[in-house]
Order: structure tokens, then sequence, then C-alpha cells
């Protein structure tokens, strides 16, 4: 077993506890020569990871930080230290560590206490640790929350980051102060709204003329709605609106992915008259009558789950997504038709001409090249015993040329080691040192870059192969689909595992990024294109009976 061993002494530990570095390392050597673990340890010239006069209170500690950088790539297997404390006095960043460190599959315990992952009495040890930290956060927000409250119905602002446009924070007084250079952006959207603009008009105006909010970005149509119905500019302090749902997790899965939800009315606090208002009740009221009349005329409510190819349609000339809407095609009748249109247009302000698409046009001419796709599955079939091989390791010649070239960036790091110090001896002269550093520097940043191009090549067919396996295994699943809605969504899914992208440029298909291995089944194909022509009124009936035998009836 591979161990890393981590000391940190503090001179007033040392003073209060009597121990340094060097009885910390003498016994933990020993501990690990008695266990016959092998050391490991990736600082030039030392054999354990150890930070000299830092602070237990912190994380940002050098050795620990590249104790932490070779245990995300699996240098060891285990870490040892001497006491718990050693690695972090708060036990927040303590439980954060081994959370991780567990995540690695890297094993932890100290030396001289009973707290490890080893066993499970130690495994049982930490979980308590985790039990009465939980406690102690509970308590913390028991006690928090009431400070909060009261802070509120003072007029104080309850802070997020940035405090909202138009206003500034007193720290002295904890309210909120006018920024008169913002205050007049904020009268003047409010202005040109109740003069019949629209948001989006009112978001290409300050865009146009780079004026940008507190965090930086342009304006857009939500920053403007939101400034439109914030209560904030007559006076009054609005809090408890929202919070964040840990027990719910939102489908995209970016961060923690808590779901931010509404709190209910009953829990939110409204403050009047906390602080200097911008705008009069009046104008404000008045904003809220048009906002109301504006959404109830033009919004139209659709299920997103119709558009199967949001998400993997993208604008050939932008580079934006193309999104799904409603719109009305007989004014007479009332019908409506779904049709997609790039992202960009009425929202990011980019001059960008694409035309939109009625979806079932677009359609047509995917499930054409899901049909091309189809009649070549006999590829798969052929590629069969390779995927499998493919699927046990990687391609061998990649890793060996992986690790041709880490040995090659090794000795080149040698032998710039090398020439440093016969330089530092005094042994050549400068000019010749820097000729010969030059040219070894070059030779590793290319070597740097190749070696990131075969780990790359590697990523991208560890991907494929998964990629391939999610498909057999998502198409198993499809007979089980029985709503419609899980039939669109069962589609919609089954795009995203064939498709990357498809982009579209006067209503046509441009370009296609396939995922491996379908896109081999489409290349064939493509080869075999002008015989299907020729044979077309032939094949035509046999190859719709036959060419969805592989598709489950959901997406059938």
């Amino acid at each position: 077993m591979r161990v890393a061993l981590y000391t940190r002494v503090s001179t007033e530990d040392q003073a209060r506890e009597g121990f340094s570095l060097e009885v910390q390392k003498n016994f933990l050597l020993e501990y690990a020569k008695n266990s016959k673990w092998e050391n490991f340890c990736s600082i030039a010239g030392k054999d354990i990871y150890e930070d000299d006069g830092f602070s237990g209170a912190t994380m940002d500690r050098p050795a620990f930080q590249r104790l932490l950088f070779d245990a995300r790539n699996k240098k060891f297997d285990l870490l040892v230290v001497y006491k718990q404390d050693r690695l972090s006095r708060k036990l927040k960043d303590l439980l954060c560590v081994l959370e991780e460190l567990e995540s690695l599959g890297i094993m932890y315990k100290s030396a001289t206490e009973p707290f490890d992952t080893t066993s499970s009495a130690g495994k049982l040890s930490i979980q308590q640790l985790g039990s009465f930290a939980e406690f102690e956060r509970n308590r913390l927000i028991e006690r928090v929350f009431p400070g909060m409250v009261e802070g509120v119905k003072k007029g104080h602002w309850q802070g997020a980051r940035y405090t909202p446009y138009g206003y500034v924070l007193n720290k002295e007084t904890k309210k909120l102060e006018i920024n008169i250079n913002e205050a007049k952006i904020v009268k003047e959207i409010f202005s040109l709204y109740r003069r019949g603009k629209s948001t989006s008009q009112i978001a290409e105006h300050y865009y146009k003329l780079g004026v940008t909010s507190r965090s930086g970005t342009k304006f857009y149509n939500k920053f403007i709605s939101n400034i439109l119905q914030n209560k904030v500019y007559i006076g009054t302090l609005v809090w408890n609106r929202r919070r964040y749902e840990q027990k719910e997790k939102t489908k995209d899965g970016y961060g923690k992915g808590y779901k931010y939800v509404n709190n209910d009315a009953t829990k939110i606090i409204e403050v009047p008259n906390a602080h200097k208002a911008i705008i009069s009740v009046k104008d404000f009221e008045e904003a809220q009558k048009l906002l109301k009349r504006n959404r109830s005329n033009s919004v139209v409510k659709f299920k997103n789950n119709v558009y199967h190819l949001s998400g993997v349609l993208r604008c050939n000339e932008c580079g934006k997504t193309y999104r799904g809407y409603m719109a009305t095609t007989n004014h007479r009748t009332k019908e409506k038709k779904e049709w997609y249109r790039c992202s960009s247009i009425g929202v990011y302000f980019l001059k960008c001409s694409s035309k939109s698409i009625v979806a079932e046009d677009i359609d047509r001419q995917v499930w054409e090249v899901l049909d091309t796709i189809c009649q070549n599955l006999h590829v798969l079939e052929e590629l069969g015993d390779a995927v499998k091989l493919s699927a046990a390791e990687p391609e061998e010649s990649l890793v060996s040329e992986l690790e041709e070239k880490e040995a090659a960036l090794y000795k080149n790091l040698e032998k710039q080691k090398g020439l440093y110090e016969v330089f530092s001896e005094d042994k050549i002269n400068t000019s010749i040192y820097k000729e010969k550093a030059e040219l070894l520097s070059n030779e590793e940043k290319r070597l740097r870059s190749e070696i990131k191009l075969v780990q790359l090549k590697i990523l991208d067919s560890r991907n494929s192969i998964d990629i391939f396996k999610e498909t057999q295994d998502f198409l198993l699943k499809l007979n089980k689909t029985k709503t419609k809605e899980d039939s669109d969504y069962a589609i919609k899914t089954f795009m995203r595992i064939i498709f990357k992208n498809i982009y579209i440029q006067n209503k046509e298909i441009v370009k296609m990024d396939i995922n491996y291995p379908w896109k081999l089944c489409y290349e064939e194909g493509l080869k075999c294109l002008n015989q299907l022509k020729t044979n077309k009124k032939e094949t035509k009936k046999t190859s719709r009976e036959k060419v969805y035998y592989w598709l489950p009836t959901a997406v059938r």
C-alpha cells in the first residue's frame, strides 16, 4: 500500500504541546515501516509532506495543497497523520477533506487516535464527528435566523453578494443608500417601460450603450424585468421570498443542484420605508399593471418536451442553440405549430439572420439521417468484438504513446534541473545556459501539448464506449414507456445519445456531429447513397418496414 504521511506544526503548537515536526516525522516513518507500507511524497528531497509554521485553521498550506493535488491524481492509497488536528482544526474543513478522499478511494488514518477509514470502528468515529458537525450547523441556523429576522424589521439589508442595482450598502448603518448614477438609469428604465417600450427594447438600448450590471454583465431582458418588479425601489425591503430546497435536486445537476423555490407568503417579510425610494409608488404600480397585461397577452404556455431536438440544434451562423416556441400559423382557425428559432434573436441582440424552421420540417430531415443509420446497423455487428475489447481496456497504442511522452517529459525536466545545477556552479557561461535552457523549455512545452492531445484521444475513446453502452441500456428500457409525456422525453433523450450537435442554416442541415459508433453507420450509408437512390422504388417499402426494427415502440 502506498502511503502519504503528513505533519504540521505552528510555533504555538510546538510551545504548548511540546512536539515538533521532527518528532512527528520520526514517529510516522517508523509507523509506516512497521506496517510495511510504501512511503510516497512528490516533494523533491522530502519523504513526508510537512508544513512548518502554518495554522490548522486555514487550508492554504503549501505541502497540504500539494498533498491534495497528488490525492486527486491518485498517487497514493492511504493518508496518515500524527493527530487529527494536524490535518485541520476546523471540523467543517476536516469533513470536506475526508469526503473528498473517500470519493477518490483513498483511506485515512490518525496514527495516535482511533480515527480512520480503514476499519468499521474508525468509520463510526468519523461518522459521529459528522453528526456533531451537523448538530452544530443546525444550532447555528437556529441562532442566526431570528437575528436576521430582527435585522430585517429594523431595515437592515440581509445581504446577497450584490446589493440591488441603484443602491449601495452603508456598512455602519447596514442600510441601503442611493447610488446617484445607477438610480438615474433605474428611473429611465421605469419611464421607458411606462412609455410603451418592451423589456427587450430597453435591454437592447443599454446593451448598445455598453452599460453593465453590478456583476459586470451587460443588460439583458430578465435583468430589466427584475428591476421593474422589485419593491426595493419604492423603499420596501422584501426578505425570505425564496430558499434553496436541499431535499430536492435540479435536473441539470450542476454544482450542488438544489432547487430554488418560492416560500409560502406567510413566511415573507416586507418592511416599508426601510430606505430612501428611487421610484414613486404610483409609477411602480403602473409598471406592474403593464407587466401583468403584457404577460397575459403575449406569453404562450407550451410543454417543452414537445421539442425533441432542443439542445441539439445549433445555428451555423452564430453558434447559438435553437429553441422551441409555439406560433399561430392560421389566424382564422387559430391553428398553432411548433417552431425552432435561434436563441440569439431578441435576446443577445446579435445580428443573426437565421430563419425559424417548423419543427416538422427539421424532424423530417433528422429522421432521414436516422434512416441511413438504421439501414447500416450491420457495421455495428462487425464492430462487436472491437467494442468489447475497447470496453475492457483503452487503446493500447494510445496508452503506450502516452507513457513514452511522459517518460520523455521526465527526462527533459531532469536535463533542465541538471543544466541549472551546472550553471549555478559557474561551470558554463550565461549565453550557453540561456541557449540550451530555451531549447529544453520549448521541448517541454511541445511534449506537454502532445501529452494533452493523447489524453484527450484516450478520453474520447472511453467516452465513445460509454455512449455505446448507454444507448443499448436506454433502448432496452424504452419498451417500458407508456404515456405520451414519457415517450416525448424518451425521444428527446434518444436524440442526445445519437447526436452531439446539428447545425442549421437557411432551414437546412449543413453539418452534424454524430456520436460514435452511430457515426460509422452514417458514413457507411453515405458511401452507399448512390446505390440506394437507384434502387429506391424497389426498396422503399421493405426499408420502411425493417428500418425501425431495432427501436422500441415508444420511439417508433
